[in-house]
């Protein structure tokens, strides 16, 4: 294909999973393990993540920048302000950094549901390592 043609086809580029969705599906998953709320180590967990290749592609529109120090992702700070705005998440104050998930169960099927099926998987997979690796902190 001519670089023309890649540069016109990419305009319209729509990705399968964008990272709305992705933390979307995620946060479903991880209130039917159990868990309520979560702390805000959750861009540099994600960035780990991106490194293993089986989950790659679920998080490839997930975008991160770093000031040397630490992981930042406009990406995830949009999506769980709009997961807000939605009520889906909550805080208990922004100091603290804690996010409190407020799914209901209907909520829960129907974000599953409306998941990227071929996604779900790998979706599932990353909330299993988070579950694993706030277990081993407490």
């Amino acid at each position: 294909m001519s670089e023309n043609a890649e540069a016109y086809i990419s305009r319209f580029y729509e990705p399968k999973i964008n990272a709305y969705e992705f933390l979307k599906g995620f946060f479903a998953c991880l209130k039917r393990k159990g868990m309520t709320e979560i702390n805000r180590d959750l861009v540099g967990f994600l960035y780990e993540q991106k490194k293993v290749d089986k989950y790659r592609e679920v998080l490839e529109e997930v975008r991160f920048r770093s000031n040397g120090v630490n992981y930042y992702s406009d990406d995830v700070d949009d999506a769980l302000f709009n997961l807000q705005i939605g009520g889906l998440l909550g805080k208990m104050n922004p100091s603290f950094g804690v996010i409190i998930i407020k799914y209901t169960d209907e909520e829960i099927t129907e974000t599953l549901e409306s998941t990227a099926s071929e996604y779900l998987s790998e979706i599932n997979d990353i909330a299993d390592t988070y579950v694993a690796m706030f277990d081993k902190r407490f």
